[in-house]
C-alpha cells in the first residue's frame, strides 16, 4: 500500500458564501495528481462504498475528496430534502475549487452510489471546466422512475427514508437548543422502530409525521413528479460509468441512461452491471440465492474497472475499455459486449394460453405483500431472488409456466410484457414478473415490472377503464441476464399489487394518499391465442415462441 496523507474538516467555500466540510486524502508525492470527488449526506466519515472507496483512488495515484453535502454533518448551510438544484451548484463549485489546489493536476471525476450518483447528473448538468469524468451507481432519472413505477410510488423506500430523515431531523433540533415535544419524539422513534405504521395508515396523505411542525418533508413533496430524481439521462455529456445491478430498484435507470448516451454517439459511455441490490455492500449473496464469488465486487475487481474508466479519462491512458460488462446469473461469469442489447441476441415470445381468460379479486384492504424482487432494505423488506412460493396460499395472483427446457438458456436483454386486460373498476395496477421455476419447484423472480392502469396510454394523462372491457397494455420489465438451467421452466406471475414496495392501488381514480378505504376489484387477464405475451431476448439464434399455460397458482 502506497503512503498518503489525510487532511480532515477541509473547508471548500460555495458562491453564496456557505463553507462544507471535506476530508481530503492524498498520495504522499509532490507532483499534483487527478482527483475523485465524492459528494455525500450520509456522513462523510462513514463512506466506505465497495464500488470504489477512497483508499482504492488514492491507492491508484488519485487523491480523494469526500464530502458533506450542504447542511449535512460538518457542512454549513440549510438542508432541504431534493434539492436537486442547489446541488448541481455546490458540485460544479467543489469541482472548480479542486482543480485550483496546488496538489490538484486539474482533471476531476466524480464516483458513489444511490444520492451520491444523482449529484454526480446534477454537476455534470452545470458542466464544469474540470470535470472530466463521472461513474454514477444505482442512479435514476425522472423519466426512468415513472417506468420503472409505472405510475405508483415506492412507498417503503420514500416512507422508510421520511423516517430516517425525521430522527436526523430531530437530532439537528435537539442539537440547537430547540428539543421537540415528548409526543413528537414518540411518533418519530415509533416510526423509526416500524415505519411499516406510516405506510398502514389511511388516508396515507394524513399520516401524522408529515404534520409535525417545522418537519421539512411534506407528503406533496414526495408524490411530487418534479421532484423526485430530476434530470434526464442526455445531460451528461462527459465520459460516465454507469453502474447497476439486475436487483437494484433502478435497473432499468442504470441501461437506459447508457442507452441514450450511446444512441447520443457517446462512444465514451460505459456501463457495468451485476447481480446486485440496491446496496454500498455488494456481496455474493442476495435474497436466498449465492450467485458465486464472482458475483461480488470483490470478485469482479469492480475498485479496478473503477480505476481503469479513470485513468483513461483523468490521465488520458490508453486502456481498452468494454461498452458492457455484465454478469450473467447462474452462469456465474462476467461478460463483454461493444452494445446492449448484446449483438448476438434474438427475440423470444412466451405465449401465455389457457382457457380464455384467467381472473382474480384484488383487495386495496389486503394487497398482496412484497416477496423479494427490486425493492429496498430502509424498511422491512428483503431485496433480491426470495420464493414466490410464499404468496401460494393466497388468491389475487396469476401464475403461467412453460415446460421444462432441456439445456441451457441464455436471457439476455429487455423484457415486456403485452397484456390485454380488465378490471371491474374504473383503475387498478397490473405488476409481472418474470420468474424461474426449478424441479424442486422453489419460484425465483428475475425481473418485475408495474403499470397503473389509468396510465396506459402514458403518463402524460389518466385514462378511466371501462369496466369489464378488455384493453391492451405494455409493460417495460427491464433487462436481465439469467441462464435458465435445464430442467427449469420459465414462467410469468401477475399480480395487482406489491405491498408495501409500491402504494396499493384504491381502484378508484382517486389521486396519491387520498383514499381511506377503496373498492374490490374483479382483475382479468386474456389468454386466447394472440391476446397476451412477453417478449423477450435470448443468445444465440432465435426460436419459435414458447407456450406459458395457468399454473402454481391458489386462484
Amino acid at each position: 500500500m502506497k503512503r498518503f496523507i489525510v487532511e480532515k474538516d477541509v473547508s471548500i467555500p460555495m458562491r453564496d458564501g456557505i463553507r462544507l466540510k471535506a476530508d481530503l486524502w492524498r498520495p504522499d508525492v509532490e507532483q499534483p495528481v487527478a482527483t475523485i470527488l465524492y459528494r455525500t449526506p450520509y456522513d462523510r466519515a462513514a463512506l466506505n462504498p465497495d464500488f470504489l472507496r477512497p483508499q482504492d483512488a488514492v491507492n491508484a495515484g488519485f487523491a480523494a475528496v469526500v464530502q458533506d453535502t450542504r447542511g449535512r454533518f460538518g457542512s454549513e448551510g440549510a438542508w432541504k430534502p431534493l434539492m436537486w438544484d442547489q446541488e448541481g451548484d455546490d458540485g460544479y463549485d467543489s469541482v472548480e475549487w479542486i482543480a485550483r489546489q496546488d496538489w490538484s493536476s486539474g482533471p476531476v471525476g466524480m464516483a458513489g452510489p444511490s444520492y451520491l450518483g444523482i449529484a454526480q447528473l446534477m454537476a455534470a448538468a452545470r458542466k464544469p471546466p474540470h470535470l472530466k469524468a463521472i461513474a454514477p451507481a444505482l442512479t435514476t432519472s425522472r423519466d426512468f422512475e415513472l417506468i420503472e413505477m409505472g405510475g405508483g410510488m415506492r412507498l417503503d423506500h420514500l416512507l422508510s427514508w421520511v423516517a430516517f430523515m425525521a430522527v436526523d431531523w430531530m437530532r439537528r433540533q435537539q442539537e440547537s437548543g430547540a428539543p421537540l415535544p415528548p409526543d413528537a419524539v414518540k411518533l418519530i422513534v415509533q416510526a423509526a422502530l416500524d415505519p411499516r405504521i406510516m405506510m398502514d395508515h389511511r388516508p396515507l396523505r394524513d399520516c401524522p409525521i408529515f404534520g409535525l411542525p417545522g418537519f421539512p418533508i411534506g407528503f406533496e413533496e414526495l408524490v411530487d413528479p418534479d421532484g423526485g430524481a430530476p434530470i434526464a439521462a442526455e445531460i451528461a455529456d462527459i465520459p460516465t460509468l454507469h453502474v447497476g445491478g439486475w436487483y437494484d430498484i433502478f435497473a432499468q435507470a442504470s441501461i437506459g441512461m447508457f442507452q441514450r448516451q450511446r444512441d447520443a454517439g457517446r462512444t465514451d459511455a460505459h456501463l457495468i452491471m451485476g447481480c446486485w441490490t440496491h446496496s454500498g455492500s455488494l456481496g455474493q449473496q442476495h435474497g436466498e440465492v449465492n450467485f458465486g464469488v464472482m458475483a461480488s465486487a470483490g470478485g469482479s475487481r469492480l475498485a479496478d474497472r473503477h480505476i481503469a474508466f479513470f485513468r483513461r479519462y483523468l490521465e488520458g491512458a490508453e486502456t481498452a475499455l468494454p461498452a458492457v460488462q455484465y454478469f450473467l446469473a447462474n452462469a456465474n461469469e462476467w461478460r463483454s459486449a461493444e452494445a446492449w442489447p448484446t449483438p448476438d441476441t434474438a427475440i423470444l415470445d412466451l405465449e401465455l394460453s389457457g382457457t380464455g381468460k384467467q381472473e382474480y379479486d384484488y383487495d386495496p384492504s389486503d394487497p398482496t405483500p412484497t416477496v423479494g424482487g427490486r425493492t429496498l432494505y430502509l424498511g422491512g423488506l428483503a431485496m433480491g431472488p426470495i420464493d414466490q412460493r410464499k404468496l401460494d396460499a393466497r388468491h389475487d395472483f396469476v401464475r403461467y409456466v412453460a415446460e421444462a427446457c432441456d439445456e441451457p438458456v441464455d436471457l439476455i436483454g429487455p423484457v415486456t410484457a403485452n397484456l390485454t386486460v380488465s378490471t371491474s373498476a374504473v383503475d387498478t395496477d397490473f405488476i409481472c414478473k418474470l420468474v424461474d421455476v426449478s424441479p424442486d419447484g422453489t419460484i425465483l423472480p428475475i425481473c418485475e415490472g408495474t403499470l397503473r392502469l389509468r396510465y396506459r396510454n402514458g403518463f402524460d394523462r389518466e385514462l378511466p377503464a371501462e369496466p369489464g372491457v378488455p384493453v391492451p397494455i405494455g409493460i417495460p420489465m427491464g433487462h436481465i441476464a439469467w441462464r435458465l438451467l435445464p430442467g427449469h421452466r420459465i414462467g410469468i406471475q401477475i399480480q395487482s399489487a406489491n405491498y408495501p414496495h409500491l402504494d396499493p392501488n384504491m381502484n378508484e381514480m382517486s389521486r396519491p394518499g387520498e383514499s381511506a378505504g377503496g373498492t374490490i376489484a374483479r382483475n382479468g387477464i386474456s389468454d386466447h391465442p394472440g391476446a397476451s405475451t412477453i417478449r423477450l431476448t435470448l443468445a444465440g439464434p432465435g426460436r419459435p415462441p414458447i407456450i406459458l399455460r395457468p399454473g402454481g397458482t391458489a386462484s
